[in-house]
């Protein structure tokens, strides 16, 4: 399938769907990927720039890591087995 068969193709089913909220969640996601990161290269480097709110989300989660708001692999894996075990 080409990129504009796809294009074509999301463009209908967007088109009928009715709830804002999920139509938000997809245009949220469409904005994050055309204003992706930018960057470029300055001799050896690549420097990338951000937008605002990416360095605001990468400030809230260096901030929620140093209060201790975050689960280490092991605790996710035990808790996923739980789960698993619980059906």
């Amino acid at each position: 399938m080409s990129a504009i068969e796809l294009k074509n193709i999301l463009i209908s089913k967007i088109s009928e769907i009715d709830d804002e909220v999920f139509l938000s969640a997809i245009n949220t996601i469409l904005d994050s990927k055309s204003k992706s990161i930018e960057s470029y290269n300055q001799g050896s480097q690549k420097i990338i720039i951000l937008t605002e709110q990416q360095k605001k989300e990468i400030q809230n989660s260096q901030k929620e890591y140093l209060e201790g708001n975050y689960f280490d692999n092991d605790s996710v894996n035990e808790e996923m087995e739980r789960w698993l075990r619980e059906e």
